[in-house]
């Protein structure tokens, strides 16, 4: 078998133990390797020496097995491996392999591409192996522009690309679920990268890091909402147009003001605006309102916040990627290049064939941005191989291509390319009648199935498409773009746009459409405005193509449209090839999580109501906002409300609020005079499921509820189960795709209650948190301070801490103050801070792959603490921490944590009165001081405050 080795593989001192074990594995010796399979992992050893492993999976691509070296494991420790997640290894029982008729077929991986000249191999989540124009893109330097068509693989060599930086780097998308996953990404397998500090980051993150905008931004839909109000008096025909015309064009296309004046708007040429001079006095005076509406604060546009942030922006990244640069407007682009150190030093990568609205991105326009900076070398590459459509998908789409291309003439001529497909499965495309017969068999064949998707043009299509289809996969384009589906029907996308797409055939014979026909040219017409008013459509039913990985059903009223023949599209059936199918709640489950993360939330509840069949929860929930109607039912001496009452008990039960406990025995209720010995049993009936991992009997819960249902105090099954340790719990949370971004009412993730639990619980430690750590870390933790965004990765060092801390701050402040022993409030001897030997004496029995040795070392602890305190001055100080004497520190007195879309401050979290209440006089000063700390910092963020002078009263005080 052929033996690539991982790009990154180091061998060291090794170098020749792994040169012959190596010659071993190509003549298939396995037995002299000395290979074992790990049962049920998929990955497999070969022995070095004594004491020192290489582990190895193994992959096909087109029947043939390839091996593919990942790692060196030294000294037996298996438990520090990137690829094995901290398992216990026991050699005695792996199973020896002693040539390759031995490997079965479910112990390989499927590889979609190999490249023959290549020995080596790249990671990100799946094994890669590159063409040579991707491997080209990786080795040449910045600045590049990477155009790549849909399943090209520009995602995957721009993150593989973002590995060879060094320095600080920034990734930025507008999508912040492109953010997350090309995060996922890059980490799989906890791939680290010391020589550099990369930030993923959304455009909205990216200008939060400035300032956080007010308000919500301006999306089509709530734009749609306010500008209804004039659709009568302004005789809209088409909102989508104007909301483009004043995000792409009005707003956006400018970097030297916020927004074109009306005489600069009627002085745009043809080919710069949507609409005609003679409907531009309309248009702008539209704008104007749409200014007075934004000045409410309810909502923003970020073209406007982003001209307003520019001239506050500093140089601090040392290189920048910018990926679905085609979505990004002007100013924004320039927003984004203004924070790079060297202004060369960029990397953007898009393709304009996928702009789903009428906006008038160019790759010319974006190199003419450039030529200031002297930057007119050849820096652009384009990938041209598509790896995920079925060639018959990509063959229509090229065809679609040629239309435009022979209609329009080019965009540009970066744009001008066909795709070439390179999948190795087939496909197939039908063409079908739009009838009843028809659309009633499509419809039960996949109404069960989420490996299919119902496309319409736009959002106003949807109802007359859902009349015939029943699945909760059903899109616009533009909702669909990003997104990929084994099946796509697209639905009346040409018929029921007659007109415009009439328009694009306008002209155009098949002869015009032969492969080599082709060339860069422009339009003949440079007053036609079709180009510009049909883009949208005819970009649309690309990007509605290209969803389709494997089969395309086109669904069409009238089935002699010209442009359906120009495709090729003539041999229409009147019965499907389509053969039912139908999903696993399993996986609906994870298809609703996946659409929420990517914030389908429309598709995403129409699966948990149509399939799942999830009802509401019939009780009523405590919320942190609904806590203060509770506690004036409960709390209120005029009536006794007992319902109130008891909620209130058992809230307070959970949540440790000793507080209401005296509250509610001065009122007469009195399971609250004797709260320890009442609250047993109720806190065992509302945990007993979760202390003994009861799968089964929470399910018809899980079924009827949904697995991130709320209890009456407001909390996950998921929660519940990493709180209390359940692991059995926890592991079917996950396989269906239970939440980890839901907060308790105290703002506590379920990573920091595993955290918090961990703190008093040595071995929940090392059972559940080294166990389940990979999942509940997730992507980040974001907080706020002084109204700027901090975004601190997972893979950071300042990302554990800050966690840990905001996790057992409650119970750290309310443990140490019921300690009454004055000397503990002595600035010496201050046990309410945190200090350097708390985070190491947590990180014991972690395992590597939570905790790098490194970073368990107090040197380097304090070094995090000391640079995030909040009087460095350091352009890189997250400024997470006060220090209150040498070693000790506490979270930052304004930090804000985010609440359902709602900031809180970080002790308002922790409920610092009721701390303060409970504290019966010890302590009292200290909390006064960080209420006052707090205030300060809020009136001048820039002030600097001498720790050895402030908290020095601290002891006196108490």
């Amino acid at each position: 078998m052929d033996v690539l080795l991982y790009n990154n593989l180091e061998t060291g001192k090794l170098r020749d133990k792994v040169d012959k074990v190596i010659g071993f594995l190509k003549i298939g010796d396995f037995r002299a390797a000395d290979v074992k399979k790990m049962a049920g992992s998929g990955y497999y050893r070969a022995k070095l020496d004594d004491t020192n492993r290489l582990l190895f999976t193994i992959g096909v691509f087109e029947s043939k097995r390839y091996i593919f070296v990942l790692e060196l494991i030294l000294n037996h420790a298996y438990d520090k491996s990137r690829f094995l997640n901290g398992a216990i290894i026991d050699e005695s029982k792996l199973i020896s392999i002693n040539n390759e008729q031995q490997i079965n077929e479910v112990d390989t991986t499927s590889i979609g591409y190999i490249n023959p000249r290549k020995k080596s191999f790249y990671l990100l989540d799946k094994i890669l192996s590159f063409d040579e124009i991707q491997e080209e893109i990786l080795q040449i330097p910045a600045p590049s522009i990477i155009i790549g068509s849909a399943g090209s693989g520009k995602t995957a060599i721009t993150l593989e690309k973002a590995k060879t930086l060094v320095g600080k780097v920034l990734y930025i998308t507008l999508s912040s679920y492109l953010v997350e996953n090309a995060s996922l990404l890059y980490y799989s397998f906890d791939y680290e990268n010391q020589k550099q500090e990369i930030e993923f980051l959304s455009f909205f993150e990216y200008l939060s890091t400035i300032e956080v905008p007010k308000g919500a931004e301006v999306d089509y839909r709530t734009f749609e909402q306010w500008i209804s109000r004039y659709r009568q008096s302004h005789k809209i025909k088409d909102v989508y147009k104007i909301f483009e015309e004043f995000k792409g064009v009005i707003t956006g296309s400018v970097v030297d003001k916020p927004f074109l004046t009306l005489q600069d708007y009627i002085s745009l040429g043809i080919k710069q605006s949507i609409f005609p001079v003679a409907e531009r006095q309309l248009v702008y005076d539209l704008f104007t309102k749409y200014l007075d509406w934004l000045k409410s604060g309810s909502f923003f546009d970020s073209n406007l916040v982003a001209y307003d942030l520019s001239k506050r922006i500093e140089p601090k990244y040392d290189y920048i990627i910018v990926d679905e640069v085609q979505d990004i407007t002007n100013v924004q682009l320039m927003v984004i290049l203004k924070s790079l150190n060297n202004p060369a030093n960029f990397i953007l990568c898009g393709d304009s064939n996928q702009i789903v609205h009428p906006n008038f991105f160019s790759w010319a326009q974006i190199k003419t941005l450039f030529y200031k900076q002297d930057l007119k070398a050849n820096i652009i590459r384009i990938l041209a191989t598509n790896y995920r459509n079925t060639p018959e998908v990509t063959k229509i789409a090229n065809q679609l291509l040629l239309i435009k291309n022979a209609r329009f003439g080019s965009i540009d001529k970066e744009s001008t390319y066909l795709v070439k497909p390179n999948s190795k499965h087939s496909g197939e495309v039908e063409f079908l009648e739009n009838n009843n017969t028809i659309k009633a068999d499509l419809n039960q064949k996949t109404k069960q199935s989420a490996r299919f998707a119902v496309l319409v043009m736009r959002n106003e299509d949807k109802p007359q498409a859902k009349a015939f289809f029943q699945t909760p996969l059903l899109f616009s384009v533009q909702e669909a773009k990003g997104l990929e589906y084994e099946n796509i029907i697209l639905f009346n996308t040409i018929s029921g746009y007659d007109k415009e797409f009439r328009e694009l055939t306008n002209g155009v014979t098949a002869e015009d459409l032969k492969e080599d026909s082709l060339k860069f040219s422009r339009a003949k017409d440079k007053a036609d405005k079709s180009l510009d008013e049909y883009k949208f459509y005819v970009n649309s039913l690309y990007v509605g193509i290209t969803r389709a990985v494997k089969n395309l059903y086109v669904i069409e009223t009238n089935k002699k449209h010209e442009l359906l023949a120009l495709l090729g599209l003539t041999n229409f059936k009147q019965q499907s090839s389509v053969k039912g199918q139908s999903s696993s709640n399993e996986e609906w489950q994870k298809e609703a999580r996946k659409l929420e993360m990517q914030g389908k939330q429309e598709q995403a509840n129409a699966i948990r109501l149509q399939i799942l069949h999830l009802q509401p929860v019939p009780w009523e929930v405590t919320t942190r906002q609904g806590l203060k109607n509770l506690l004036s039912q409960a709390l209120n001496p005029d009536a006794f409300n007992k319902k109130a009452k008891d909620r209130l008990f058992e809230y307070a039960l959970y949540y440790g609020e000793q507080g209401y406990f005296t509250r509610l025995a001065l009122l007469k209720y009195r399971p609250a005079e004797r709260w320890e010995h009442e609250g047993k049993h109720i806190l065992k009936k509302m945990i007993a499921d979760y202390q003994q991992d009861n799968i089964k009997a929470l399910q018809p819960k899980l079924q009827k509820y949904g697995v991130d249902f709320p209890n009456e105090i407001n909390l996950s099954p998921f929660m519940l189960a990493i709180s209390h340790g359940a692991e059995k719990i926890v592991s079917y949370l996950i396989d269906n795709g239970a939440k980890i971004n839901v907060t308790d009412n105290f703002g506590r993730s379920p990573l920091q209650l595993a955290l918090l639990k961990a703190h008093v619980d040595a071995g929940y430690k090392q059972r559940v948190v080294n166990r389940f750590y990979t999942f509940l870390k997730g992507e980040s933790i974001k907080v706020k301070i002084n109204n700027r965004l901090i975004k601190i990765d997972s893979h950071q060092a300042e990302f554990l801490m800050l966690n840990y801390m905001i996790a057992v701050l409650r119970t750290h402040l309310i443990t140490q103050i019921n300690k009454s022993a004055r000397s503990y409030f002595s600035r010496k001897n201050n046990s309410l801070a945190f200090q350097t030997i708390d985070f190491s004496n947590f990180f014991d029995d972690l395992d590597a792959k939570v905790v790098p040795e490194y970073r368990r070392k107090r040197p380097y602890i304090s070094s995090i603490l000391a640079k995030n305190e909040v009087n460095k001055d350091d352009k890189y100080n997250k400024k997470l921490f006060v220090r209150l004497a040498n070693g000790m520190y506490l979270l930052n007195p304004v930090l804000e944590v985010l609440i359902d879309d709602e900031w809180i401050n970080i002790y308002d979290l922790i409920d610092l009165d009721d701390i303060e209440n409970i504290a019966h006089g010890y302590g009292i000063g200290f909390i006064g001081q960080i209420k006052n700390y707090r205030k300060q910092l809020t009136d001048n963020p820039d002030i600097k405050i001498d720790p050895d002078v402030y908290w020095k009263s601290v002891g006196a005080a108490e």
